[in-house]
């Protein structure tokens, strides 16, 4: 049987592909399933995550599937995924090729990274499908790129290309196709020689809901003091003083 997700797992970075290239690695409820236990299961160990699909990053749900399968609980696999995703405590890096439908392009609004290639074609195609937005874009979108841009994409559902990604934030830089997985790996590999646990509470302040400035500097502070006493630091500071 064909392996539709790919996993590897080397030097502190774990690979997910997606592998169903026959259908432009649209996503079925199994494999909805299957990236969830990836993500919950397989990160405890490691500094960084990257996923990528080859040629097609994914054409979004597989529609078919989607109708036999909907979505109509919250434990369904679709949110499933969305929720490791979404929670995961390291890096996740992507490499995006060819299509980047629905979800293709949802996802990485929860990555750190995003690589993309200058065919890549983004789609938001919710409006058009008789549904709303999903993954937490309707709030991200606008907060990543402004209102007026996130309304085009969301409202309209039109598709749009890797510069225009570039442009409103979606994605940190366009890469020649042969060079897509050389620069998601190069960055993954930077993360990964990274203190762990710095690495884990960084993204994690990062991604906090808004508050009060003065409540963010008080909840930093309590984790730098407590972060800077610890081995780990002392060491990373000792190994500076010797250069």
């Amino acid at each position: 049987m064909l392996e539709l997700i790919k996993v590897t797992k080397n030097s502190g970075i774990l690979s997910i592909t997606l592998n169903r290239l026959d259908k432009k690695n649209a996503l079925t409820a199994a494999m909805y399933s299957e990236l969830a236990a990836i993500f919950d299961q397989q990160v405890s160990d490691i500094n960084a995550v990257i996923i990528s699909g080859g040629t097609d990053f994914t054409a979004g749900n597989d529609l078919a599937d989607f109708l036999d399968n909907p979505p109509t609980t919250s434990d369904a696999p679709v949110y499933e995924f969305m929720r490791a995703l979404s929670t995961c405590p390291v890096p996740v890096v992507a490499a995006v090729d060819g299509f980047a439908v629905g979800i293709g392009t949802t996802l990485l609004l929860h990555c750190d990274f995003v690589y993309a290639t200058a065919k890549t074609i983004f789609v938001l195609p919710f409006i058009n499908l008789a549904v709303v937005p999903e993954f937490g874009s309707s709030q991200l979108l606008p907060m990543r790129m402004g209102y007026v841009k996130a309304a085009e994409m969301l409202l309209l559902g039109d598709k749009f290309d890797s510069s225009t990604a570039l442009q409103y934030g979606l994605i940190n830089q366009i890469c020649d196709a042969e060079n897509l997985m050389a620069t998601a790996t190069a960055t993954a590999e930077k993360l990964a020689s990274k203190p762990q646990q710095a690495m884990i509470q960084s993204k994690a302040f990062m991604r906090r809901d808004a508050e009060p400035l003065a409540q963010r500097i008080a909840l930093e502070s309590e984790s730098f003091s407590r972060m800077v006493a610890a081995p780990e630091a002392r060491a990373a500071i000792n190994k500076i003083l010797k250069r």
